[in-house]
């Protein structure tokens, strides 16, 4: 790891456990709690859960679990299993090898499972019983597998994956290497669709089924075995994300057909005996528009009509659970929670308005329903509570909790969690946040505040178990006597359409004065003391926060994760330009102005806020020119003290383990030195 230091200023001491063990005598509104604050250790220790996959039957749930391997320096994750009947006691541990065991999808016939394993040190596909035993590999492919999916009647399955490399590349590569040249592809950087026959639940040598030219990312059997519809773009460059098209295709030799191709692209996600093949997507080539549910209906000659939404009433992003001839189930955000509908069908269009299938309690996502759609299984959570596996019969919604993942978390005092709203000074917009109390709050005290902002700008806080939002140890800050404020400013997910879209044209604008009234309702509210503020965020929290201390300087610290400061200059480093057609409107080129008027660069000689700066040496999405650049200027300047810090070969988001932990301890210590220290701490 490479850190720049600002000449002359006083660092903390390069031993990372000090934020572990810090204790305070700081009056900072604590009071006595059972268990102990949440340290930068639990957070790394907590094992997270994902990849619900419910049987056929109804009968066993498998799921992913990853624990973060320090030693090593990676994530681990197994696939474990759990009867529908049972509970925490009755888990199961399938695989148990180094590395990454993922994906479970269950045959058909419900007797064993698959996943994704790269054991062998190519990804490939194994199988095992739900009741254990040793697995078996099912695919032998001489590239790595990705997606994968059994065809209905259990004797076929599909996977997508890379072809090889050709002899032509590699004896070229022989010679002049393998530059990178921007907006062309390498051969084996394609994705095909394979299919395979299934003989004693081992995989012949797959087929290729999808053409040259397409470029596969998605795909599901048709309801007789012997079709796929599979989504596809003109190539693997992600510019060309926007313009994907749905084929069909009826074997290896036959044509694929292009059945859709909406604007903004689509992708096939069901494959319904009496619904019809169903796509995702928003219909819009740019913009902040929904992701909807279309079901692709066929003429007579076998022709494909228009597509016809299904969940047109739905004001979210649709998420398909389980569909048949009757019904819909979709999960979608719905402000600061999640929850699973039904939208019922008759004649292939919704019959009704959706109908919440769940309470609202909790925090609901990862939904997956038995084949006769009787049974569910989803994970749930709240502020205090981490996500488990439950299970509930479609009929009644009395959800029974089958896994304990985390139960050292009940030794750990938490802060409170609650949703807050407040008027934007910007309009009157109602602006919600999820705040974190400090660990053993009482109404009437004043505290130290972080802001923690979220990235998108779509994205979404929800009042969930917000042990950490990235970077940013949301219960360490609250075990270290800090309200932590999480605003969903305009253009968050989760309040609809109209909202999304209000910050189009207008970033670093109103949105900015969304979050900027949320800290002024705290303080007015007697919760923040306005002489301990400090603001932090990722990618476009990190964005927001470059843009927050460039028009104030009520924040005692800031820390911006991977954000952008020149949108001129990102314009042309990031990887997604199309980012800027939908949020700005015209290209650099077409309105200088609005591209400098809205970069914090052009105001970065306001900045008299300490500043930490963190980013992956390799992001790609807001590259770490963008950080350096900041960084430099606000050094120059010399109004503010500021310490950068590249984390080697990391991505947009941090993934080594280690370096995670780096990452949450110099926020730690970044928050103690500038807000709860009157003095910064000497080595």
């Amino acid at each position: 790891m490479r850190a720049v230091i600002l000449p002359g200023s006083r660092v903390l001491a390069a031993s990372f456990v000090l934020s572990l063990s810090l204790s305070f005598s700081l009056s900072t509104g604590l009071h006595a709690q059972e268990g102990r604050p949440m340290t930068v250790e639990d957070v790394l220790a907590l094992k997270s859960l994902s990849q619900v996959s419910l049987s056929p039957d109804g009968q066993w749930v498998a799921y992913v679990v990853t624990e973060r391997d320090m030693v090593e320096d990676r994530p681990e994750t197994d696939v474990w299993v759990v009867p529908a009947a049972g509970g925490p006691a009755d888990v199961r541990q399938l695989t148990f090898r180094a590395g990454s065991d993922d994906s479970p999808v269950w045959h058909p016939s419900g007797e064993w499972l698959a996943f994704a394993s790269d054991r062998e040190g190519v990804r490939q596909i194994h199988g095992i019983r739900p009741d254990g035993g040793e697995a078996w590999r099912v695919t032998s492919h001489e590239t790595s597998v990705g997606s994968f999916r059994f065809a209905p009647n259990g004797r076929r399955l599909g996977f997508v994956a890379s072809p090889p490399a050709t002899e032509a590349d590699r004896e070229l590569e022989e010679v002049r290497g393998r530059p990178i040249v921007r907006d062309s592809v390498y051969t084996d950087q394609w994705s095909h669709l394979y299919v395979a026959e299934l003989e004693n639940d081992v995989a012949a040598e797959g087929t290729r089924w999808s053409p040259d030219g397409l470029h596969v990312v998605s795909f599901v059997w048709a309801p007789d075995s012997r079709a796929v519809a599979f989504g596809a773009r003109s190539s693997p460059v992600l510019r060309t994300t926007y313009y994907g098209a749905t084929y069909v295709q009826e074997g290896a030799e036959a044509e694929a057909r292009s059945v859709t191709s909406m604007p903004g692209g689509e992708n096939p996600v069901a494959w319904d005996d009496e619904s019809g093949l169903i796509v995702s997507g928003t219909g819009q080539l740019l913009g902040t528009f929904n992701r909807q549910l279309w079901r692709v209906p066929f003429g007579a000659d076998g022709g494909a009509l228009d597509p016809v939404s299904l969940t047109a009433d739905l004001d979210a992003n649709a998420n398909l659970v389980h569909i048949d001839g009757a019904r819909l189930i979709v999960s979608a955000a719905r402000r600061t929670g999640a929850a699973v509908y039904r939208i019922s069908l008759a004649d292939g269009a919704a019959a009704g308005p959706p109908s919440d299938l769940t309470d609202g309690r909790h925090y609901y996502s990862g939904a997956s329903v038995s084949a006769d759609g009787s049974t569910m299984a989803f994970t749930a959570e709240d502020g205090g509570a981490p996500p488990d596996i439950f299970v509930t019969s479609m009929a009644d919604f009395r959800p029974e909790r089958l896994t304990d993942l985390n139960p050292q978390v009940a030794d750990l005092a938490l802060g409170d969690q609650r949703v807050e709203s407040w008027p934007s000074r910007a309009g009157g917009e109602e602006i919600e946040g999820v705040l974190t109390l400090p660990v053993g709050y009482e109404e009437g005290d004043r505290v130290p505040m972080v802001l923690v902002i979220h990235g998108g700008p779509s994205g979404i806080s929800s009042d969930r178990f917000n042990a950490t939002r990235g970077a940013y140890p949301v219960q360490v800050y609250a075990g270290m006597g800090f309200a932590v404020l999480q605003p969903n400013y305009r253009g968050s997910s989760g309040y609809g359409e109209r909202f999304r879209g209000l910050n189009r044209g207008d970033i670093s604008g109103r949105d900015w004065v969304d979050i900027d009234s949320g800290v002024d309702a705290m303080v007015e509210r007697g919760i923040a003391d306005p002489d301990r503020l400090a603001v932090s965020g990722w990618s476009f929290g990190g964005h927001h926060t470059y843009w927050g201390i460039t028009q104030t300087d009520r924040f005692k610290a800031a820390s911006a994760g991977a954000g952008a400061n020149d949108l001129i200059s990102m314009y042309s480093q990031t990887d997604i330009p199309e980012f800027y057609h939908t949020y700005l409107g015209p290209k650099p080129w077409e309105d200088w102005d609005l591209y400098e008027e809205r970069s914090a660069y052009r105001h970065v000689e306001n900045v008299t806020t300490p500043l930490l700066i963190q980013v992956g040496e390799r992001d790609e999405r807001v590259p770490a020119e963008q950080s350096i650049q900041f960084f430099e200027a606000v050094r120059a300047i010399g109004k503010a003290p500021t310490i950068l810090v590249l984390y080697p070969d990391q991505p947009h988001g941090v993934r080594s383990p280690r370096l995670q932990r780096d990452l949450m301890s110099r926020n730690v210590e970044w928050l103690t030195r500038w807000v709860l220290e009157s003095e910064a701490l000497v080595p």
